[in-house]
């Protein structure tokens, strides 16, 4: 049998949250069971590969406000909490389902109560508390690369000034820089987000008889902060112009470099690889064995319910088999190292040479939707390195054996629905962008009217309405208003950012007639800081 080697396999992992902190005790349950279901398990199993002499390899994107909140003292207290209350709920599902005999859902409830514990456990004495100093050393041995994204995970192609998308990606590379030792060289667009240079207007109803104004590509301001690649998805490649995306096979791109710096490298997207996982309704996640995420137990919110049928009412799903759905990943993880390596051989009898395929998942689906999926991670990677015939590596690593990829052109794109921009740029969202954009003006303003060095109570007040205007800009509260998911949340929070940003602008005005602040406002300002207590550095210069 030819063990010849037919191509790598590339895992992008993108892990993402906005700022929940200090807002409202449901949607920081959302942090914390996303910790407890995603970001430890993914340690685990990564540290259990590294014992048994696997390298993981996979490229993990850390949005920089997910990051900020990880190492937060406020979430370390709150994540220790809501572990040991599900523990406690666990508990009490176990003496109710003794006291009336339920075995199967009393095992189950055990397996709850061990899955907490340990969890907790590992947290506070294997990771010390610190999920970042966890993933930074996996990535400080080797094993794993961390790129970066958007600050607070802003749509970049909305943006409308220069000075906000440099903000978003300099805030991103100072937060990286603190926390992980290192420069990025990658950075994921949120939303895979891409707009070229051209011209270019507000995407307002009212506003687009204004003139249109040149502005570079958002492939421009990533070179000059230093970021080497980017992610694109397959359908976003589709709607290129450019001749050469039909004759070459899918693997890496470079954009035009205008003579400004390195051009950027684009890794693309598989569709039918990316899709076997993330699609409920074709993908492994919905086969009707695997745990029911929306269906929960009254008081402890834990699961003990298979997916049974993905068009059944929640009222008749049929109990979870822990033993089933174990015999199911194996097969669904052989399966999938299958379907990359058909793909792969597919590439290189075409063209004679090993090819690059590219799969990139939210990392959450993975343990917090999928709950079986950081164990099929498992299995796949542990798979894939015992294969000769492929490979996984990371990014960078890819990216430095491949210096040269052909150049195309992009249009303005996403890998939201229809690959546009329409998830984050639509009538029912155009009173947000109002917002966002009046607060950048403001922004801009303030830098201008307050340049160089500043008094250090100036400084606080400014900080403050940089860390307010990055928190509005994030992209997650158009997508909720517009999927009408969470749609109350994300409406609230931008009428209160935009509210908090507007009130600090007035104290930095009233500042500078009586250069201090009555108590009031004082106290307003720490109560600010307090709540919203990310990035640790933000420059009011970025906006000048």
């Amino acid at each position: 049998m030819s063990t010849e080697f037919c191509g790598t396999y590339i895992l992008i992992l993108h892990s993402h949250i906005p700022y929940v902190l200090h807002h409202d005790h449901l949607n920081e349950e959302w942090l914390y069971e996303a910790t407890a279901e995603t970001y430890i398990p993914l340690l685990n199993i990564m540290h259990r590969l590294i014992r048994e002499g696997i390298s993981p390899q996979i490229t993990i994107n850390i949005s920089p406000v997910l990051a900020e909140q990880l190492i937060s003292p406020y979430f370390v207290k709150g994540f220790q909490d809501y572990c040991d209350r599900k523990i406690r709920l666990s508990r009490e599902d176990r003496k109710t389902f003794a006291a009336h005999n339920n075995s199967k859902m009393l095992k189950l409830a055990t397996l709850w109560d061990k899955f907490y514990s340990k969890t907790l456990r590992l947290f506070l004495d294997r990771y010390q508390g610190n999920i970042i100093q966890a993933f930074r050393q996996l990535q400080d041995d080797g094993h794993i690369e961390i790129i970066t994204c958007g600050a607070t995970h802003g749509y970049l192609p909305a943006l409308g000034e220069d000075t906000s998308i440099n903000a978003q990606i300099k805030m991103a590379k100072a937060s990286y820089e603190r926390l992980f030792g290192r420069a990025p060289k990658g950075f994921w667009l949120p939303e895979c987000g891409y707009r070229p240079a051209g011209h270019w207007v507000y995407p307002l109803t009212h506003r687009r008889n204004q003139p249109a104004r040149y502005r570079p590509g958002i492939e421009q301001f990533l070179g000059e902060n230093g970021i080497l690649y980017s992610i694109i998805d397959q359908e976003q490649l589709r709607k290129s112009p450019s001749p050469q995306v039909n004759k070459i096979p899918w693997n890496t791109y470079c954009l035009p470099d205008h003579g400004m710096h390195t051009p950027m490298t684009l890794f693309v997207r598989d569709t039918n690889l990316s899709e076997q996982i993330w699609n409920f309704e074709i993908g492994y996640p919905g086969d009707g064995n695997y745990l029911e995420f929306h269906k929960k137990q009254w008081g402890s919110g834990n699961r003990y319910w298979r997916i049974t049928d993905k068009k059944l009412d929640l009222a008749y799903k049929d109990i979870y088999v822990p033993e089933t759905a174990r015999e199911l990943i194996i097969r669904h993880a052989g399966h999938y190292k299958w379907t990359i390596k058909k793909t792969l051989k597919s590439q290189f009898l075409k063209t004679a040479q090993a090819g690059l395929k590219v799969a990139a998942f939210d990392a959450e689906l993975f343990g917090h939707w999928w709950f079986e999926g950081p164990a099929w991670l498992y299995q796949l990677l542990k798979w894939i390195h015992h294969d000769p015939e492929m490979r996984i590596t990371t990014c960078s690593a890819y990216q430095a054996e491949h210096p040269s990829s052909p150049f195309i052109e992009l249009p303005e794109s996403s890998w939201g629905r229809g690959a546009d921009s329409s998830t984050w740029i639509n009538p029912a969202i155009e009173w947000v962008w109002e917002r966002i954009y009046q607060a950048e003006k403001d922004m801009r303003d303030l830098a201008n009217r307050f340049p160089g060095r500043k008094p250090p109570l100036l400084r606080r007040i400014l900080r403050q309405c940089v860390r307010e205007l990055l928190i509005l800009q994030s992209s997650d509260w158009e997508f909720m208003i517009t999927t009408n998911s969470t749609k109350d949340h994300g409406e609230r929070r931008v009428v209160e950012h935009h509210e908090d940003f507007k009130r600090l602008v007035q104290l930095a005005l009233s500042w500078e007639q009586n250069r201090k602040l009555d108590p009031k406002d004082l106290a307003f300002l720490k109560e600010c800081e307090a709540r919203e207590e990310i990035f640790a550095d933000p420059d009011p210069d970025w906006y000048r």
